[in-house]
């Protein structure tokens, strides 16, 4: 978490965790499998790589294909040292005050960039949009979008201590707006939503408290457009996708309309097995259905139907929408305390996975390590409290050693 925002740096610590994952599963095996949560990242990932594999016998462009389904178990197999650490230590408070802290300070980073000029080191601001430490790429935004739930939840436990920690995730929702970025802008919408709806029931709070909550992060966002007329225009523009042409949907998406129709009617040619990740472009170009160059497809869905077909589609949306659903059932059925946990899980996760994401590729080195970041900070809290449940003591406390 400390390096995301130097890009590659993040893979030096991810490859030392993947070598401890591997140990674990040839040690650990049988025990990772029968703990649920665990079983169910397993499962996540299966249903992501399995069809890579499969692809790879049609896949265009052979070598990069393989690289990326060489490596990307490795980013899963990362995250078991945490989940098996969590069934041992309490591992939710310091992981959520963990990513509130981190998600605050790059937040604050990023306003000081575009109040000052130039982050606190020295990294300037473009005149559009903040980056802050993650400079010079555009990730600011849709890194904290990612870890919102968790901020949302952090700030929750904290303000039982103090009242005033319900505004630190303005801070973040400012730097979102800031940052520019509007997919990080959706995503976030999303997660307010939910976790909004789920804070008013868990409190049954009542309307006046609802008004005034509403009415401060309001302010907050008009105070934030209200000083970056560049945010406004880059709203203002998304009106135009209402026009249902693809040139409207390009000024509105940043070209996304053609890479998105050009992809579709890749997947439609290739339906069984796609083309093989990272092999839509060469295809769309030699059969003339764009002549312009692209990296991504920006369009989680889409991206992972035309790489390995609808094979690959159903087992992306099929593990999901499982994981999903037994994250709602296991909430239905916990204690009270660890419900919380159990909504943040499923919000976090559904961010992060959400089929109509349009930031990123789902199959980037990048995009894959904040991903299973994501999943195991909403998973590694749920593998604690419900083995603390299972024997009888609240999630947070040690068991009692007797000599």
């Amino acid at each position: 978490m400390f390096v995301l925002p130097f890009g590659t740096g993040v893979f030096l610590p991810l490859a030392m965790l993947s070598l401890g994952g591997l140990a674990l599963m040839v040690v650990r095996w049988r025990q990772l499998w029968c703990e649920s949560w665990t079983r169910w990242a397993l499962l996540l990932l299966m249903a992501l790589w399995l069809p890579q594999l499969l692809a790879l016998t049609v896949a265009v462009d052979f070598d990069r294909a393989l690289r990326t389904a060489l490596t990307y178990p490795l980013f899963a197999v990362a995250i078991l040292p945490l989940l098996w650490v969590a069934r041992h230590r309490d591992v939710a408070t310091p992981l959520l005050y963990g990513v509130l802290a981190l998600a605050v300070f790059w937040s604050l980073d990023g306003i000081f960039q575009f109040v000052t000029g130039a982050n606190v080191l020295g990294y300037p601001y473009n005149g559009r949009r903040i980056d802050g430490l993650f400079h010079p790429n555009m990730r600011l935004g849709i890194v904290l979008a990612h870890f919102l739930p968790f901020v949302l939840e952090a700030s929750r436990r904290l303000a039982s201590f103090n009242r005033l920690a319900v505004l630190l995730p303005l801070i973040v929702i400012v730097a979102i707006l800031l940052s520019g970025s509007r997919a990080a802008m959706v995503a976030t919408l999303i997660v307010l939503f939910a976790y909004g709806l789920f804070l008013v029931g868990y409190y049954r709070l009542r309307m006046r408290t609802v008004s005034a909550f509403l009415s401060i992060f309001v302010l907050g966002i008009v105070v934030a457009l209200w000083v970056s007329p560049e945010t406004r225009d880059r709203l203002a523009v998304v009106s135009k996708a209402s026009e249902l042409s693809i040139e409207a949907i390009d000024e509105a998406t940043a070209k996304r309309g053609t890479i998105w129709l050009a992809s579709w009617r890749v997947a439609m040619d290739e339906p069984i097995l796609g083309v093989g990740v990272r092999g839509v472009e060469p295809v769309a170009e030699a059969r003339g259905y764009t002549d312009m160059a692209f990296a991504h497809i920006h369009l989680y869905f889409l991206d992972v139907l035309v790489s390995t077909g609808i094979v690959g589609l159903v087992a992306y949306l099929g593990v999901l929408l499982a994981i999903l659903l037994a994250l709602w059932q296991r909430a239905r059925r916990s204690e009270r305390d660890l419900l919380p946990l159990y909504v943040v899980g499923g919000v976090a996760i559904f961010v992060a996975l959400n089929p109509v994401n349009v930031h990123w590729t789902i199959y980037s080195s990048y995009t894959t390590a904040v991903l299973w970041l994501v999943v195991a900070l909403a998973l590694a809290p749920l593998v604690r409290g419900e083995a603390a449940a299972r024997q009888g003591r609240p999630a947070g406390q040690r068991p009692v050693s007797v000599s």
